[in-house]
């Protein structure tokens, strides 16, 4: 054999080899890229992080329709998605019509329907996606329901109401999607026993002090609330937070870099979050439309830790008369206002009576909540978040799945960075290629 054929040969094996391992590599450690707009085939952050906290076996039975191959394959993708990511996970697949008795057994009888067992629990999904897939696990399978309350009867966002700025239900919607059970309390005079977790949003009316003290002594018995407030709460609201340590700045934030997202600049980013007490960041930042700061007492009340939970960016400062609210527009006062950052959140965990710690979130804005910004940037995570702290004691933090579009507010969110790429790639790097070219062609038609 010639010496060309023999390193002709040895190159072709070579290549053969290094191939084979390449499989080999990617038959051990597969990935899969995504590269559908909607992200179809990777979970969500928050999905990953709810499968990670699967102990027990799970099993998930879906029944199709062997006349609607489209949504069959959808489930089998969704499902299988699931089932990679954690073990502990068991799918079946059946056709409705060829499965009567085990569907009799299991209550169903509609295509495109789930059930999802683990242990004695079981729970039917009626729609299979992603959001109530999850949310059902982490019903059957994760931390119990929380009963919740929102307080309505003083001016408070109901969770009953559809309408964009008075109602919550979107806040409602995606609580439950996390396994809390929201309901509403006709005022908080007497607070039912399976309450798990209080809601006060945005109370526009005064509280009876009969109310104040049965919520004071519920905290006091360990208790969870959630106070969400508006600058200009009334004083029965923020009596309450004062006597667990949290007190109202009874200011207005002012952050002219949320201009950037659309607003009049009184908009407050939540910048940072206390990491001691949420690990892991929120995917996006929320975006508080008018917010007021909180204050610690030094000391705490007896029996009361207290933390800040929430801050805004550096740039936003807080106008301590709240001219910004009737004039329009506030030039910052340097030896009258105060710099960012500005705590807009605060926890108190509270020594209960019966050895089970209370624990009581403040934010300095309600509106967040409302239909017309919960689903805004972070402002659902970060619900999310407060309430999970709250109510668990921990907080899911991973990153959710989109939610539908929902209200008529819908801006162009962009950073500074983002804006300035678009502007260079999108109108000065092409307007200056296209300006080039034509003198280029200007200057050869004169030299020829």
């Amino acid at each position: 054999m010639s010496r060309p054929r023999l390193l002709l040969g040895v190159q072709i094996a070579t290549v053969v080899a290094i191939l084979a391992c390449v499989v080999a590599l990617a038959a051990l450690h597969p990935h899969r890229l995504d590269l559908t707009p909607e992200r179809r085939f990777t979970l969500s952050a928050h999905t990953r992080e709810v499968l990670a906290r699967l102990h027990d076996d799970v099993r998930i039975t879906a029944f199709y329709s062997s006349q609607e191959g489209v949504i069959r394959r959808e489930m089998a993708d969704l499902l299988a998605l699931y089932q990679e990511a954690q073990p502990h996970i068991a799918v079946r697949l059946l056709d409705l019509d060829r499965s009567p008795g085990l569907s009799q057994r299991l209550g169903v009888s509609s295509y495109n329907t789930a059930v999802v067992e683990a242990g004695e629990r079981r729970e039917r999904l009626d729609l299979v996606t992603e959001e109530t897939l999850t949310a059902t696990l982490l019903d059957v399978a994760g931390t119990p329901p929380v009963v919740t309350y929102f307080v309505v009867g003083h001016g408070e966002r109901d969770p009953r109401d559809g309408d964009e700025r008075r109602g919550a239900s979107e806040a409602a919607r995606a609580l439950a999607a996390e396994g809390f059970q929201v309901r509403a309390l006709e005022g908080a005079a007497e607070i039912p026993a399976d309450a798990g977790l209080l809601v006060v949003a945005g109370a526009t009316r005064e509280l009876p002090r009969a109310e104040t003290d049965t919520l004071a002594a519920y905290l006091g018995r360990g208790g969870r609330a959630l106070v969400l407030c508006d600058p200009g709460t009334p004083a029965s609201v923020a009596g309450l937070l004062e006597r667990f340590g949290i007190e109202l700045a009874l200011d207005v934030v002012v952050d002219e870099q949320a201009r950037l997202f659309g607003t009049d600049g009184l908009s407050a980013r939540v910048a940072y979050l206390n990491q001691a007490l949420i690990p892991t960041p929120l995917d996006a930042q929320a975006l508080l439309p008018v917010a007021q700061t909180l204050r610690l007492a030094d000391p705490a009340p007896a029996g009361v830790r207290t933390d800040y939970l929430a801050m805004t960016g550096e740039t936003a400062w807080a106008d301590v008369d709240r001219r910004a609210l009737h004039d329009g527009h506030a030039v910052f006062r340097p030896d009258h206002d105060r710099r960012g950052p500005l705590p807009v959140a605060a926890l108190a965990r509270i020594d209960g009576s019966d050895g089970r710690e209370g624990r009581l979130a403040a934010l300095g804005d309600a509106d967040f909540v409302s239909n017309l910004h919960a689903n805004v940037l972070g402002n659902r995570d970060l619900l999310l978040a407060v309430a999970g702290l709250v109510a668990r004691g921990d907080a899911l933090t991973g990153a959710r799945p989109p939610a539908p579009p929902g209200g008529t507010f819908s801006p162009l969110m962009l950073t500074v960075g983002e804006a300035r790429a678009i502007l260079w790639g999108g109108v000065v790097t092409p307007s200056a290629l296209l300006a080039t070219a034509a003198l280029w062609m200007a200057r050869r038609r004169r030299l020829a």
